[in-house]
């Protein structure tokens, strides 16, 4: 072998030697990286009193807590579920609120925190909160997702310990976190078990039904204040919750997190007060306002249940007021239905009378009952003519297709009305 061939052969052996040296100095830098990401993972799970449960390779961090019976979470103490899940099966079985056929503790009050409010496959779920209350107490768990990689450990942790979502409580889940879990299961579905088949009592509904008119906004931090008398002390704004978990991503450090498992726990707890209070509402446990008891009474009418609408909206009815008068429509509606149509028209005309801008529906439904069932084709002109004047003036405020269509519908109905009537009229004087 030549000099220069030697010198060539010691290059390469020396660039290999120095690539072996650089390759051995990363992987122990980055198994010390490992090392002290691993420390602080588990100081992190330590200092959030989770547990750390593996599952293929991945983990997530389970936080258990149970509370007594007696905890007060605003007017009500846990336990008071139980006496409301027993007024339920002394209530309406369709309404949407009833736990009708159920015990307290298949209720599952559930949940999520999110790195963001937009839908789509790029926002991930981070922790999942979840209470049902059993005799012992409030059996509370949150599942915490310590890095994107672990979902398939997340979910597995909270499918195999919630056995059943037959009966989830939320406020806003049917829009917001449902859809999330579905969407993020997806990419582990093969790895952890199928998502159950759930029913749902989302309490944002019954909220917003009962007192979209009186909050600022139907948020869950707004009722809990309004109407639960609940405050918070030093809740994290949920705008800040996705910047603070990227953060811990960065850090592992369970201060940065603290604030928004607290509040994810708060959450989950009000909701067990909320479903008492709306179901207490509802049942007629607890006092309620005009505006509160005409929704109710509303509500139950649209599910069909007019046997415990009609004594509501008749006591409603008596009132000098807007609720009253309105209750004397929905009244009317009911009396047409079962066809007690002279009851009806006294309903009708009694909102004509009282009401200060009576809207067209109204007219039109005197106009209705003059025409089909007592034949007194001249009222009925004369009602649908004042639904008419009604929508002119509307029209003349603002242009609305909908009321144009309505106008052409009212001025056909007073033609054919004056057809009927020439007709009566003309049989009229043949008898004479």
């Amino acid at each position: 072998m030549s000099l220069k061939q030697k010198l060539q052969l010691y290059k390469k052996q020396l660039h290999q030697a120095q690539e072996t040296e650089n390759q051995n100095r990363q992987e122990k830098s980055e198994r010390m990286d490992s090392d002290v990401y691993e420390r602080e993972i588990r100081q992190a799970a330590r200092d959030m009193s989770a547990e750390i449960r593996h599952f293929d390779n991945e983990s997530v961090f389970v936080h258990t807590e149970k509370l007594e019976l007696e905890t007060r979470i605003g007017p009500y103490s846990a336990g008071d579920l139980f006496e409301t899940v027993s007024d339920w099966q002394k209530g309406s079985q369709v309404h949407p609120l009833s736990a009708y056929g159920l015990d307290a503790d298949e209720l599952l009050f559930f949940d999520t925190e999110t790195t963001g409010l937009a839908s789509g496959t790029g926002q991930m779920i981070f922790l999942i909160g979840l209470a049902h209350v059993t005799s012992g107490g409030v059996e509370m768990k949150q599942y915490f997702l310590p890095g994107p990689g672990h979902e398939a450990a997340f979910f597995n942790a909270f499918l195999s310990d919630s056995h059943s979502l037959k009966n989830l409580v939320t406020f806003n889940g049917k829009a917001f976190d449902w859809p999330r879990v579905r969407t993020r299961h997806q990419f582990v579905r093969d790895q952890v078990p199928r998502l159950p088949a759930f029913g749902h009592f989302d309490l944002l509904h019954a909220s917003r039904r009962l007192w979209k008119n009186r909050l600022e906004s139907v948020r869950l931090q707004t009722v809990e204040r309004e109407i639960l008398g609940l405050g918070r002390e030093e809740d994290v704004p949920g705008k800040m919750a996705p910047f603070l978990y990227f953060q811990f991503l960065k850090q592992p450090n369970a201060q940065l997190v603290k604030g928004i498992i607290e509040h994810n726990r708060e959450d989950v707890l009000s909701l067990i007060a909320l479903y008492i209070h709306l179901s207490n509402k509802v049942l007629g446990k607890v006092s309620s306002d005009e505006e509160e008891r005409y929704e109710i009474a509303r509500w139950y009418l649209q599910i069909g249940d007019d046997e415990r609408a009609l004594p509501l909206f008749r006591r409603l009815a008596v009132r000098d007021s807007i609720t009253g008068i309105r209750s004397r429509a929905q009244m009317a509606a009911l009396y047409k239905r079962e066809g007690h149509y002279e009851h009806a028209l006294t309903m009708l005309q009694s909102v004509i009378r009282e009401d200060k801008s009576p809207n067209d529906h109204i007219y039109i439904e005197a106009a209705k009952l003059m025409e089909h069932q007592f034949k007194k084709y001249e009222s009925a002109i004369s009602y649908t003519e004042s639904a008419l004047e009604y929508l002119r003036k509307k029209l003349k405020e603002s242009a609305d297709e909908a009321a144009g269509r309505k106008e052409s519908a009212y001025i056909k109905r007073i033609n054919r009305l004056d057809e009927k009537w020439e007709r009566e009229k003309e049989r009229s004087r043949n008898r004479e």
